[in-house]
């Protein structure tokens, strides 16, 4: 059985196979985020105002998901730009490729099962390497990070989204009071705004931390309960156990108007 642990900094065979197989359970956590955001940009056009890619660049995102990233953010790609996507998963690459591919924003459009601990790329041949919300999967997060120095140009840019410890405290609230555990975010011990920074400074000279102000004002219920089914321990709950899932999710929506506020805590590393 999945563990939290599984998830942040852990089994690299279960979230190859069970958790990011393809991206059912991806997107139930993406609908959350994307339906009830009250940012003023939303996530993926406020990364793409913040990624410069120069004409004729190659482009490697590692732990590409199903390439939302792309073909959600309002992106401006000059000509003559490559891109490879990776991940662990091959049903999340094959997603990635057709998705990306459908936009036309790249020249060429590439993809490969790799592990960011091990890439298979010469040393400075990506000119903007993208990591968005994965490094926290990583066993070795510092393995990761000596990666994407190794493989970006001397003249290039890491960009590596993450979260903070405020992230989904409400969220992580419930789960302390249904599953018995702590309140603390692993996937932030493993790589968040604080960790990861020191991660980061060790292997660039320049890193930036920028903030994206947001937060989650949530009207259905049953959106919160997909959402913490999509990890563990939420996805092997026995009844009884979801049950008490839904009885504490819907006794915060009581208590507030029927609405639920999430506080988000995200931003991303610029690194150079």
């Amino acid at each position: 059985m999945a563990t939290p642990s599984s998830f942040a900094g852990g089994d690299q065979h279960y979230l190859r196979t069970e958790q990011y197989a393809d991206a059912s359970k991806l997107a139930l956590r993406a609908r959350l985020h994307e339906r009830y955001s009250t940012a003023e940009v939303p996530w993926f056009d406020w990364v793409a105002e913040r990624l410069d890619i120069p004409a004729g660049a190659s482009v490697l995102e590692v732990g590409c998901g199903a390439g939302w990233l792309w073909a959600q953010g309002d992106h401006t790609v000059p000509s003559g730009v490559s891109i490879e996507l990776t991940d662990l998963s091959q049903g999340m690459v094959d997603e990635a490729v057709e998705r990306v591919s459908s936009t036309g924003l790249f020249s060429s459009v590439s993809g490969r099962v790799a592990d960011l601990q091990r890439l298979p790329f010469d040393d400075g041949s990506k000119h903007l390497v993208v990591a968005n919300h994965m490094l926290y999967h990583l066993p070795d997060p510092s393995a990761g990070v000596a990666e994407l120095g190794r493989v970006v140009a001397p003249d290039g840019v890491v960009v590596a989204a993450t979260n903070g410890v405020r992230h989904m405290r409400e969220v992580r609230a419930i789960r302390a009071e249904v599953f018995g555990e702590a309140t603390t975010d692993l996937t932030t011990e493993v790589f968040g705004a604080d960790s990861g920074f020191a991660l980061l400074r060790a292997r660039f000279d320049d890193v930036r931390w920028l903030q994206h102000h947001d937060e989650l004002r949530c009207t259905e219920p049953q959106h919160v309960v997909d959402y913490m089914c999509s990890t563990p321990p939420g996805e092997s709950a026995d009844a009884e156990t979801l049950d008490a899932l839904r009885t504490a999710i819907a006794d915060v929506f009581a208590a507030n108007d029927d609405v639920m506020t999430i506080t988000k805590d995200t931003g991303l590393f610029i690194c150079r």
